[in-house]
């Protein structure tokens, strides 16, 4: 290691301060000028994920950085270092290369390396940062520096949230719903990893949800997750949505079980929405110690089940949807995964999609997804599955549709 990256390591304790200390439209500039004094840098890019997961957007401050374009997530060195998680390399001259590439080149005539890393916390992806570096090759012992910068920065980002509306306005390539806004707020980190378990969701479309929802929550030795889906369309729906979840966290955070949970969230919505507005949604309970667990289905379709290869749909008889009578029951079901599982969990907007005339996407399409896929992570798997889905209609989905996936891979015991 050199005497440059070894004395840099020790300093990304400095970066914190600073990210700390520094306003939120400065995130990338503080990196940027460290990564300058420690490893020589020329320049960074933050580039952010759009809600649609199809563009990279940057974040750059400066006449040159601001002609960094947007990266397509599928056809880019960018959102292949997004979508595999991995660094990616490239070398460029010219300033106008470097900002097809989503980066600020050293200088015409002068070869620089962009290095692309993923920024994200644990395994939600939040976007890409690409750094550039003199020469056309890199020392391998800044690798591990710029991935501890890379890690530092998305924690930040990832509190900057809750203070600023900077990085949710460039996430946007157009305005989002009023609907969809309720949404968002309310969906959970878009994936999380322990060594025993992985787990990622997705809604689609991205800046129109209404109904659609999910939820989970960890802690010391059980797994809590809800999908649900609320009648209808549009702002109402999303106040259904909204109400439901929000019950159930409520119920969840004062210790209850999911059938409480349920309970709760059925008395709120037949007390605020009486009539024929309903909430359909399962709810698992997992000890992620062991795999064993119950789950509620409240009048919803049934999850999928990757076991060796094999695709199979769980048998879970359906209750009432929540919202429609008090009192209601929703009996458990129990459940019992074994090391290597993966379940898809999802709302009827994924098998029912199709266009006028033609034909649903339907359960035996999204199970071929679900086994052809199987060496994807969780957070690319959800993400293919709705893009299939968005593709099949050709953009035009008529409901929305969400995927939830998650593993199972206990440590092995020796």
């Amino acid at each position: 290691m050199t005497e440059r990256t070894a004395a840099a390591r020790p300093r990304v304790g400095e970066l914190l301060r600073s990210l700390d200390e520094a306003p939120p439209t400065e995130l990338v500039d503080v990196c940027s000028s460290w990564l300058t004094r420690h490893l020589a840098a020329r320049a960074c890019v933050l580039l952010l994920a759009d809600y649609a997961e199809a563009t990279l957007e940057p974040v750059a401050n400066g006449p040159v950085a601001a002609a960094v374009r947007p990266q397509d997530l599928i056809d880019s060195a960018a959102g292949e270092a997004y979508r595999e998680q991995r660094q990616v390399t490239a070398v460029v001259e010219h300033p106008a290369e470097a900002a097809a590439a989503g980066a600020v080149a050293g200088g015409e005539g002068k070869p620089a390396l962009v290095v692309y890393l993923p920024v994200s916390v644990r395994a939600e992806r939040l976007g890409v940062l690409a750094v550039t570096l003199p020469g056309d090759s890199m020392d391998p012992d800044v690798a591990p520096v710029l991935e501890d910068v890379t890690r530092v920065l998305g924690h930040v980002l990832t509190g900057a949230r809750r203070y600023t509306d900077r990085f949710e306005m460039l996430r946007r390539r157009r305005e989002l719903g009023l609907a969809a806004e309720i949404q968002w707020e309310l969906l959970p980190s878009l994936a999380f990893e322990l060594p025993a378990f992985s787990i990622a969701g997705t809604v689609e479309p991205a800046y129109e949800i209404g109904g659609d929802n999910f939820d989970y929550a960890i802690s010391a030795h059980r797994l809590t997750v809800g999908v649900s889906d609320a009648a209808g369309h549009g702002l109402r729906a999303a106040l259904l949505a909204s109400l439901s979840v929000t019950a159930m966290r409520n119920a969840r955070r004062a210790r209850s079980t999911i059938v409480e949970q349920a309970e709760s969230a059925n008395q709120h919505l037949v007390d605020q929405f009486p009539g024929a507005d309903f909430v359909t949604g399962l709810l698992l309970d997992l000890d992620v110690d062991v795999g064993v667990g119950t789950i509620i289905n409240a009048g919803h379709p049934p999850p999928l089940l990757l076991r060796d290869g094999a695709v199979s749909e769980l048998v879970l008889p359906a209750s009432l949807p929540l919202g429609l009578v008090v009192p209601a029951r929703y009996p458990l079901h129990p459940i019992r995964l074994q090391p290597g599982d993966r379940l898809l969990l999802f709302t009827d907007g994924i098998t029912e999609a199709h266009q006028r005339g033609e034909p649903e996407f339907g359960y035996r399409r999204l199970a071929a997804l679900l086994a052809d896929h199987r060496h994807l992570p969780p957070a690319e798997l959800v993400r293919h599955i709705t893009r299939a889905v968005t593709e099949s209609c050709h953009g035009e989905l008529n409901d929305d549709a969400t995927a939830v996936c998650l593993d199972w891979h206990p440590p092995r015991k020796l």
